[in-house]
C-alpha cells in the first residue's frame, strides 16, 4: 500500500472508530433500573499497604438495592476491576465517597466519568463529605460537574454529606452516619422500605476495655490489644444506628490492631450482639489479615460465634445475592 492510500485508510478507519466509540459511551441509552438486591466486592482491602500492593484490592463495593446502583468507596484500581468483572459503570446511579483517604476516593473521578458517559451527560449523584468536595478538593471541580469545557458539559448532581440529613435516591433513602475516624467521614444506612443496609465506613468503636489489670483506654499508638477481655465503653451512637439494620457491611481492618481508628473484629461482636442484624459482611482488610496467612475466615468465625449473627468475610470479586442469603437464614 502506498503512503497516500495508507493515510486515507487510517483517516477513514479512525473516523469510523470514533463514531463507534461515541455511540457506545457518550450517546448511549439509559439502562433498565436495577431489579436485584446484591453486593459486589470489587475490592476488600484498606490502608496504605493495600493501596500500593492491591493485596487485597481497593476497589470498594457495588450495592444494588431499591432500584439503584450505588458504587461505594471506589479506591485505586476501581475501574480496572469493574472492567474485569464486566460491570457497566455507565449504569451507575450514584458514587459514594465516605472520606478522604486514598483507599476510599482514588477511583471516584474515573467512576464519575463512566457514570456521566465520558462527561457528556448530566446524570447520577456524587455523594461525599465537604472536605472531599471543597476542603482538600480530592474530587476535582470538573468531576463535580463544574468548570465544563468544550463538549464535556456533563457531570453528576453533587450532594455534600451531613449527619442524619437523608438523601432520596429513586426508591431508597440514604441516611449518612458520622463515623469516628477522621475529620469528615460518613457511613450510611440505606433503607429501601423492605430492607435496610448499613455501612460503617472506617470508625473507632471501642473506647475502653477490661483487662486483667483493670480498665484501659484505647489510645493512639496503644498497639495490639493483647490483654483485651471485653468492651467496657464504646461508641453508643454507632451501636444505636447500626444495630437496627438488616444487613451490615463492616470495615474492620484487623482483629486487634488500630482500634483507636477502626472497628476491629474484637469490637464488632459487641455491636452485633442483641441487634436486629441478620447478616454481616466484614471487609476493609489490612495486609496483616491476608499475609503471611489468610486470617479472614477465622475473623468471620470469631465474630459469628461471639455475636450469634451470620458473618461472611468478603473476598475480592465476590458477588452476593442478599435476598437469597437472607432467605437461607429464614428471613422473609
Amino acid at each position: 500500500m502506498d503512503l497516500g492510500s495508507l493515510d486515507r485508510t487510517l483517516r477513514e478507519k479512525s473516523k469510523e472508530a470514533v463514531a463507534w466509540s461515541f455511540d457506545r459511551w457518550r450517546k448511549r441509552d439509559e439502562s433498565a433500573a436495577s431489579s436485584g438486591t446484591s453486593i459486589t466486592f470489587l475490592g476488600t482491602g484498606g490502608n496504605p499497604e493495600a493501596s500500593f500492593t492491591q493485596q487485597p484490592r481497593t476497589g470498594g463495593f457495588l450495592l444494588e438495592a431499591g432500584g439503584i446502583r450505588l458504587y461505594v468507596d471506589p479506591g485505586p484500581g476501581a475501574v480496572v476491576y469493574a472492567r474485569q468483572m464486566a460491570i457497566d459503570l455507565g449504569a451507575l446511579d450514584a458514587v459514594y465517597v465516605s472520606h478522604g483517604h486514598l483507599d476510599h476516593y482514588a477511583g471516584a473521578e474515573s467512576a464519575v466519568e463512566a457514570m456521566c458517559w465520558a462527561m457528556y451527560a448530566r446524570r447520577g449523584y456524587l455523594l461525599a463529605p465537604n472536605n472531599v468536595l471543597q476542603g482538600e478538593q480530592l474530587v476535582s471541580r470538573y468531576h463535580q460537574g463544574a468548570n465544563a469545557h468544550g463538549g464535556y458539559k456533563g457531570g453528576p448532581e453533587v450532594i455534600s454529606l451531613e449527619a442524619d440529613k437523608p438523601v432520596l435516591l429513586k426508591n431508597a433513602l440514604l441516611r449518612p452516619v458520622r463515623a469516628h475516624h477522621t475529620r469528615d467521614n460518613y457511613g450510611f444506612v440505606l433503607d429501601t422500605g423492605n430492607l435496610s443496609i448499613g455501612y460503617t465506613s472506617d470508625t473507632n468503636y471501642i473506647r475502653t476495655y477490661s483487662t486483667p489489670e483493670g480498665i484501659k483506654e484505647v489510645l493512639r499508638g496503644s498497639g495490639p490489644l493483647m490483654d483485651f477481655i471485653e468492651v467496657a465503653d464504646y461508641r453508643k451512637d454507632i451501636k444505636e444506628v447500626f444495630s437496627k439494620v438488616d444487613v451490615l457491611v463492616a470495615n474492620v481492618t484487623s482483629h486487634n490492631l488500630w482500634a483507636n481508628r477502626h472497628l476491629t473484629t474484637l469490637g464488632l461482636p459487641h455491636l452485633l450482639k442483641g441487634s436486629r442484624v441478620k447478616l454481616c459482611f466484614i471487609t476493609h482488610f489490612n495486609h496483616c489479615c491476608v499475609q503471611p496467612e489468610d486470617l479472614r475466615p477465622l475473623m468471620a468465625q470469631f465474630v459469628q460465634e461471639k455475636s450469634g449473627v451470620k458473618t461472611i468475610a468478603a473476598y475480592d470479586g465476590a458477588v452476593h445475592d442478599l435476598e437469597l442469603l437472607l432467605a437461607g437464614l429464614g428471613v422473609k
